[in-house]
C-alpha cells in the first residue's frame, strides 16, 4: 500500500532534480511523481537512472508548476501528499519523521523549514517567515495565522481531505500555490505544527520569486485578489492581504496600469496597507 506520494514539478533543472531524488528513499510505501513542464533538455537519462519514479509530462506548451502539480494530484495514489520543488531537497531523517506522522490522522502537519543560499552556501532567509508562522501557531493554536503559509512544501497533507474539498492549484505562471495553501489551511480540521525539520528550500537569483516581468507580477496580483476574495466570502475580511506591494510593483509598467490597479483594489475594498505602522515601513522601503 502506498502511504505517501511525493509530487515534484520540474522545468530545466536536471542537476538539481537528481540531487532532490537522491534524498528520497526508494521504499514501497513511497510513490515519487515527477511532472516535467516541457523542459528544453530531455530527462531520459534521469528516467533510466530512477526507474522507480513515475515521470509524467505536460502536454504541448509550458504551463507552469500549478498545472504540473495538478497532474501529479490526479495520478497520485498515496494516503498522504508531500510537495517538493525540483531545486530543493529533503533533509536527513525526513522520511523517518514523515512515517511517524502518517499514523496520526492529521489533515495537515506543518514542519519547520530551513533554507540554503546557493551563492554563499550558507543558511538562507527564505524560510524565516514560515518558521515564524509555525511558532505563532504552536503558541496560540489559532489556525488563522497559517493562512499566510503561501507555499505547499514542508507540509504533510492528507490526500482524501484535498479531494473531498476539491482543492487544486491555480494554473498560472506565478503564485500558483497561494490559494491551494490558503484553502488547505482553511478547510483542515486536524492540524499539527512541529519545529522538526524535513525540508530545505534553496535561494538563487534565478528563482521565480525574484522575477519582476509584467506577466509574473500580473499573475501574483490576480492570485492575491483571489486570496482576498476567498477570505471575504468566508466572512474573514479582516484577514485579507494588503495590496501595497503589488501596486508598487505595477509602477514599472506605466502610470495608467497603476491607476487601474489602485481603483480596482478600492472597488473590491481590498486593504492597501494593514495599519499606520505598515504605511511608515512601506514608505521607507519604497524610497
Amino acid at each position: 500500500m502506498i502511504q505517501l506520494s511525493v509530487i515534484i514539478p520540474h522545468f530545466n533543472s536536471e542537476f538539481e532534480l537528481e540531487k532532490l531524488l537522491c534524498t528520497i528513499p526508494n521504499e514501497d510505501w513511497i510513490e515519487i511523481i515527477v511532472i516535467d513542464d516541457n523542459s528544453k533538455n530531455d530527462i531520459l537519462e534521469l528516467e533510466k537512472k530512477f526507474d522507480s519514479v513515475l515521470f509524467l509530462k505536460l502536454e504541448k506548451e509550458k504551463k507552469g508548476a500549478g498545472a504540473a502539480r495538478n497532474k501529479g494530484l490526479k495520478y497520485s495514489k498515496g494516503e498522504y501528499l508531500i510537495f517538493a520543488d525540483s531545486d530543493d531537497y529533503f533533509l536527513n531523517e525526513a522520511f523517518s519523521l514523515l512515517k511517524k506522522y502518517l499514523k496520526q490522522n492529521f489533515d495537515i502537519v506543518f514542519f519547520n523549514p530551513t533554507s540554503l543560499n546557493l551563492k554563499s552556501n550558507k543558511k538562507g532567509m527564505r524560510h524565516l517567515s514560515y518558521s515564524t508562522l509555525i511558532e505563532n501557531y504552536i503558541m496560540s493554536k489559532n489556525k488563522e495565522v497559517l493562512y499566510k503559509s503561501y507555499v505547499p512544501w514542508s507540509k504533510l497533507i492528507k490526500s482524501q481531505f484535498v479531494k473531498d474539498n476539491k482543492i487544486e492549484f491555480d494554473e498560472v505562471i506565478a503564485s500558483n500555490d497561494v490559494n491551494f495553501s490558503l484553502k488547505t489551511a482553511y478547510y483542515a480540521k486536524k492540524i499539527y505544527c512541529t519545529m522538526e525539520q524535513i525540508y530545505c528550500v534553496t535561494e538563487s537569483s534565478n528563482s521565480l520569486t525574484k522575477q519582476i516581468s509584467e506577466d509574473v507580477l500580473d499573475s501574483r496580483f490576480v492570485a492575491s485578489a483571489r486570496y482576498n476574495d476567498f477570505l471575504k466570502e468566508k466572512g474573514l475580511k479582516k484577514l485579507q492581504g494588503a495590496m501595497s506591494g503589488h501596486l508598487w510593483n505595477t509602477r514599472h509598467f506605466g502610470f495608467y496600469k497603476f491607476l487601474f490597479r489602485f481603483f480596482y483594489c478600492k472597488y473590491k475594498k481590498y486593504p492597501i496597507f494593514y495599519d499606520f505602522t505598515h504605511v511608515i515601513k512601506s514608505l521607507r522601503h519604497f524610497k
